[in-house]
């Protein structure tokens, strides 16, 4: 994701809840609008069981760590 995509999504998070489902609403109808893409290029090998399960756990050991270092509320 581009450093300007980035940026756009933090100012979405400062807005309010409701701006905030404005922002959604009308990305969903801009999108809604888009040409489908041409082509999808895949690279590699389809995932086996074993991948996605490694990823799931890398996932999860990731979540862990970050729930014991929030502050609760």
């Amino acid at each position: 994701m581009s450093t300007n995509a980035q940026g756009v999504l933090e100012q979405i998070c400062t807005l309010s809840i409701s701006d905030q489902h404005a922002v959604l609403r009308e990305l969903e109808q801009r999108i809604g609008q888009m040409p489908a893409p041409v082509s999808v290029e895949l690279y590699g090998e389809p995932l086996t069981d074993e991948d996605i399960d490694q990823s799931a756990r890398v996932t999860f050991q990731a979540l862990d760590q970050e729930e014991k270092h929030a502050e609760s509320r």
